[in-house]
């Protein structure tokens, strides 16, 4: 998670994540593929123009899940059930219904995707730790811990390519996917373990207890903007609701 200088950036992590997640469950209750065809395309209009997505930032993201959406409508198309017979042949039977349902399915995946997206590309992970902790009351000792976990997986992402460049040096050849998980995972495990005792350490060290009355370098608070987000995003899904 790393945030951008766009308009979405600027708002309340806190809030943003709950009025993404409300527009999801709501996409989750939709049966139409019209309507859920444009409330994902609403989230694509709202990336582009408040959160500061540009064409080349939009083809390497969605160009991987192209191929999930067409596997998930063929097989939702291809093998299900209906009356109204569109294509035939063997045992693939497409209908009208079956073609409908796999293409509202497909559909709402591409919406989590781009819902999850929008709140991911425009958020800075310091301020939506802060935010969980003064919005959410979150307790600091889960909050702090959280934000640890987070900071280790680039670390452990640089360890592995490490640890990969040096057994390619020493002639190591990966034969058994299981053995070489094995050979990786055991090394960053024992790792990652050495450095959560480190900052651990460091951090009672410095007087961190967990408690909730404590001073904070960063606070989050809600504003004005984050209630005209949940409020506009609402109002233009239950427009596309009520027109489709």
């Amino acid at each position: 998670m790393k945030s951008n200088q766009s308009l979405l950036s600027t708002l309340n992590p806190s809030a943003k994540l709950f009025s993404n997640l409300l527009v999801m469950c709501i996409l989750m209750a939709v049966t139409n593929p019209k309507a859920t065809f444009l409330i994902w395309l609403l989230a694509l209009l709202i990336g582009i123009f408040l959160g500061g997505w540009t064409l080349a930032y939009l083809l390497k993201r969605f160009f991987p899940y192209l191929m999930f959406f067409i596997l998930v409508f063929w097989m939702m198309a291809a093998f299900g059930k209906g009356e109204e017979t569109l294509w035939q042949w063997a045992w693939f039977h497409v209908t009208k219904e079956s073609a409908s349902h796999g293409l509202t399915i497909a559909l709402r995946m591409l919406g989590f995707v781009t819902y999850g997206l929008l709140f991911t590309s425009t958020t800075d992970l310091t301020r939506f730790i802060m935010s969980l902790i003064h919005q959410c009351r979150m307790p600091p000792k889960w909050a702090y811990g959280l934000l640890a976990g987070f900071r280790f997986i680039p670390l452990f992402q640089s360890e592995l390519a490490q640890m990969k460049a040096a057994h390619k040096i020493r002639g190591y050849k990966q034969k058994n996917s299981w053995k070489a998980f094995i050979r990786y995972a055991l090394p960053l495990f024992s790792q990652g373990i050495r450095k959560s005792e480190r900052i651990a350490v460091a951090m009672e060290a410095r007087g961190f207890t967990g408690t909730k009355n404590r001073t904070y370098y960063q606070t989050t608070r809600l504003y004005a903007k984050d209630a005209v987000y949940l409020a506009g995003l609402l109002l233009a899904v239950a427009v596309i609701l009520r027109i489709t």
